[in-house]
């Protein structure tokens, strides 16, 4: 009986994916204190991967998590606004993934899915 086990890079390819938002949380690394933005592919040889970004935990126009908070809610940021992230949970969204220097993989940027 053979058997065959797939290599996983720990993320799926560089690439564009339709991937349904699924939460945010709470990490903790090197850099300090963040946020792991999660997203699940939702179609195609990638089906059921995860991939994500990590930001800091403050949002502003020009920082990553200011440029996925607003890739999320599909409008430019508004400074003290208060944003509530579980009514975007569930929802379909295009995800840009890039290669790192570390040899992953993460998201570079993330809009609402093409329409048609």
């Amino acid at each position: 009986m053979s058997m065959v086990l797939k290599v996983s890079a720990g993320g799926v390819p560089a690439g564009s994916y339709l991937a349904t938002f699924t939460g945010v949380e709470a990490t903790s690394n090197e850099y300090g204190d963040g946020l792991r933005w999660q997203f699940e592919v939702i179609n195609g040889p990638n089906k059921g991967a995860k991939t994500s970004r990590i930001t800091s935990q403050t949002p502003t126009p020009k920082n990553a998590c200011g440029k996925m908070l607003s890739g999320i809610t599909g409008k430019t940021l508004t400074p003290g606004e208060d944003i509530d992230l579980d009514g975007f949970i569930g929802k379909t969204f295009l995800v840009m993934v890039v290669n790192t220097d570390s040899g992953g993989t993460r998201i570079d940027s993330l809009s609402a899915p093409p329409v048609g």
